[in-house]
């Protein structure tokens, strides 16, 4: 099953390293980055900021390897790492993703 595995970074050097690297691991198929705005609590106070949210597209077989290289990788003491099921996608893609 396809999943697209969701996780932010602080900025677009290391949004590249963990695409680059879960992609030459063979732990993702592709992967995309962008900046974002976000709000959140930490340690009790209100924080706001830039980060980068990156998609990683791979399976749920790769998942548990995904997601300790992403946190043995990741700046942040607790990154957010979350998978995001398919229900549904266009099959070529899945199948491709599925074989990389």
């Amino acid at each position: 099953m396809g999943i697209t595995v969701y996780t932010t970074t602080p900025d677009k050097e290391t949004a590249k390293k963990i695409s680059k690297g879960s992609v030459e691991n063979g732990l993702a198929a592709c992967c995309n980055f962008w900046p974002v705005e976000t709000v959140y609590k930490w340690e009790n106070e209100l924080k706001e900021g830039t980060e980068y949210i990156v998609f990683l597209k791979t399976t749920k077989k790769k998942y548990k390897a995904l997601e300790k290289w992403i946190s043995e990788e990741h700046p942040y003491s607790m990154a957010a790492i979350v998978a995001i099921p398919w229900e549904d996608s266009y099959e070529p893609y899945r199948k491709w993703v599925e074989e990389s």
